[in-house]
């Protein structure tokens, strides 16, 4: 019998049980058998998306038989169909779901199954329009768009739980079902309904247990704006801020709350389909990159994650034609951002070709489709889809490239590219060795970024300057570490430092008297460990500390923080290092360096002419590095960073803006986003597998080192 309360106690323990979880406790808890079976098949499975509710029934099996003929070796389907699955309130349909599956099998692929959560029939808003968010400004969405609807709604979790459930009894143990994806783009939307209304302040109690608590927290005593229950809290909305700002330590409990809220929302699917399904099956979602919202460390019943990757949307980071090739961070950054929490990812939706929803949609240069392949097999992903097999003819995605023409059956361009890639991956990766260890050289590189979505949501909230944005600083830096031919992993406070010789913490602006300690023991064992502008400023609650600027973090990086300056886009700012000047608007932390810590750059003007903007010094056996300004160009910061592996006496390669090398099961793969060739330096013997020297932009280099 259904139980609508389910789903919202469900959520509600899970909700308790986050707040004693740590990063460690949620990456053991993903691993799982699920994640196993993936890797009991090719090293990374390629697939495409199929909607069989957008097309005539008597087309599906020619268009499952066009992608097995092609080389796909499965097929995504059912994300968007509820109102297909259950066409009226309670009436379940799954013939033609069935039928779809069926035609994939004879066709000889896979299935994954995603959970279409994202997408609520019309009937479910008409009868129970309280499901719809509300946003900021106090408008109630409705149904004829996605992600419309409020997942703290005790009601529509009630029907999620039902379809679910109905799902996975269905399919659980159906061998032709490969997988399941939970929902669609989790994303942590802006929710100020009545639901999330009270949700958040049901979060609140299981967080701080006591109002007192959480005044204390939120700073209370100020302007008066403690509580004396938990009744009288309100959604933080910025919006409704009029002379001044709201409290920004509400603000980040907001955000972790809708983070919480997402991923309890897809942790509960994944345990509802693990109740019913075999162990074969496994269990995602597909993330939206490295999403500015969502945290995928707060939820812990996935067997491992992926994301979408739209590398190009008319954006033109380095200039010239790269606006064709990608944004270059972005699968880079994503990779080294998922593959961490459980050691598998996937890339669930790439870009096939030209899109719709950019500000600009242009063609992808030749090459750069391949390209996106490649950087994700060599980055270490296990699967790979794109989005989508048929280019639609109806719709809001009207303008967005399938594999397939308008036609049905004629490759596009960027098909054909994708189709040719896929088989050249395929024809390398028998020659894997799945047991070769990462050269030492390479090794002696690895590099882990510490990353934080409450340090993010925090700089976010108090920028201080117009000129700061926290997602171009941390490009900056992941950009500086890949020059070097690092491997680099984005790992949490939880997590183990020791397993990399070098540890970098941009803009770290939270720090805990324990992170502190932790970073220290880490130095004095022998690490490297790069900080940067605004690093501990605050406390682990988002509070000044009551002592020097930047007081845990002073005996560590061996200077006194004077304070920190910031200037208008016209004014003139230096710095110097090496003989070489540059300009810098942003952020600077003025540096007074203690005996013993060398300073690596100064400020050249301003009344702080001449104090220190970077430094470091040795500690233990390792070595501390603090880079106090961020530049215009960000060269200075790439240098210094550059200059940390060249002083631990760690060879390093140096690779432009945009190319980026990566090491997988025994062969070296080189991918360029740079609208410039690049002439690599190869291993004297090395065999070139694929691709040509110089590498030309949007292309990729292949080799295999000489055999010692």
């Amino acid at each position: 019998m259904f139980r609508p309360l389910l789903a919202t106690a469900l959520t509600t323990a899970m909700m308790i049980a986050s707040a004693t979880a740590t990063p460690a406790d949620a990456a053991n808890a993903r691993q799982s058998q699920g994640a196993a079976v993936l890797h009991q098949r090719e090293p990374m499975s390629i697939g495409v998306f199929y909607y069989p509710e957008q097309w005539p029934r008597d087309q599906w099996q020619r268009d499952f038989n066009g992608m097995a003929k092609l080389g796909f070796s499965f097929t995504h389907m059912a994300e968007f169909s509820w109102t297909y699955l259950e066409p009226e309130e309670g009436r379940f349909d799954f013939k033609w779901l069935d039928d779809a599956i069926d035609m994939a099998n004879k066709a000889g692929l896979r299935v994954i199954l995603g959970t279409p959560t994202g997408a609520p029939p019309s009937w479910m808003g008409e009868h129970y329009p309280e499901v719809y968010r509300v946003d900021e400004h106090g408008q109630r969405h409705e149904h004829g768009i996605r992600a419309e609807v409020s997942l703290s709604n005790a009601k529509y979790q009630a029907f999620v739980t039902r379809l679910v459930t109905a799902m996975a009894q269905h399919y659980g143990h159906d061998r032709r079902v490969w997988g399941w994806q939970v929902d669609n783009e989790p994303s942590s939307f802006a929710d100020f309904s009545d639901s999330a209304q009270d949700a958040f302040r049901q979060w609140l109690q299981h967080k701080y247990g006591t109002i007192d608590a959480m005044n204390a927290a939120w700073g209370g005593s100020f302007w008066s704006t403690r509580y004396t229950s938990f009744n009288q809290v309100l959604l933080p909305n910025a919006t409704l801020a009029a002379e001044d700002k709201l409290s920004p330590h509400a603000l980040v409990d907001l955000a972790r709350f809708q983070a919480d809220t997402t991923g309890h929302f897809l942790d509960a699917q994944a345990a509802l389909i693990k109740k019913y399904a075999s162990p074969e099956q496994w269990v995602t979602t597909n993330y939206t990159n490295v999403s500015t919202a969502t945290d995928p460390r707060r939820s812990h019943d996935l067997d491992f994650t992926t994301f979408t990757l739209y590398p190009v949307a008319g954006a033109n980071v380095l200039g010239g034609d790269s606006y064709a090739i990608g944004k270059p961070a972005n699968l880079m950054e994503a990779a080294a951002y998922f593959r961490p929490i459980t050691g598998t990812f996937g890339v669930m939706e790439l870009q096939p070709g030209q899109v719709n929803w950019g500000e600009i949609n242009p063609q992808p240069m030749p090459g750069a489709v391949s390209m996106w392949i490649w950087h994700a097999f060599a980055s270490g992903a296990s699967l790979l889809s794109t989005y989508r097999y048929r280019h639609p003819l109806r719709g809001s995605e009207m303008y967005h490239e399938g594999i397939v023409s308008t036609d049905g059956v004629t490759l596009s361009r960027t098909g054909r590219e994708f189709v040719d890639t896929m088989h050249e991956i395929q024809s390398l990766e028998s020659k894997l060795d799945a047991h070769a260890q990462l050269p030492k050289r390479i090794a002696a590189r690895s590099t882990g970024y510490l990353w934080s979505q409450d340090v993010f949501w925090d700089l976010e909230i108090q920028p201080q300057t117009t000129l700061w944005n926290s997602w171009s600083y941390r490009n900056t830096y992941t950009l500086a570490v890949k020059s070097t031919g690092a491997p680099m992993d984005f790992i949490a406070e939880g997590d183990d430092f020791s397993r990399y010789p070098f540890l970098i913490a941009p803009a770290y602006q939270m720090v805990s008297k324990a992170l502190a300690e932790k970073w220290r023991n880490y130095v004095a064992q022998g690490g490297h460990l790069i900080l940067t502008s605004r690093t501990g400023q605050k406390n682990e609650l988002g509070h000044f500390h009551e002592g020097p600027w930047a007081a845990p973090i002073l005996d560590l990086i061996g200077d006194d923080v004077d304070g920190f300056d910031m200037l208008p886009a016209s004014a003139d700012g230096h710095v110097t290092a090496a003989g070489k000047t540059r300009e810098w608007h942003r952020w600077a932390d003025i540096l007074s360096p203690r005996a013993g810590t060398e300073v690596l750059a100064t400020y050249a003007d301003h009344y702080y002419a001449g104090k220190a903007a970077a430094t470091t010094r040795r500690l233990g056996k390792g070595t501390v590095t603090m880079i106090g300004v961020s530049t215009d160009d960000g060269e200075l910061e790439r240098e210094i960073v550059r200059s940390v592996y060249q002083r631990a006496g760690v060879a390093i390669e140096d690779l432009p803006k945009g190319v980026f090398v990566e090491w997988r099961g025994g062969y070296n793969m080189m991918v360029n986003y740079n609208p410039q060739s690049f002439q690599p330096s190869l291993p004297q013997g090395a065999q070139i597998i694929h691709g040509k020297a110089p590498l030309a932009p949007a292309q990729v280099l292949v080799w295999k080192d000489a055999t010692p």
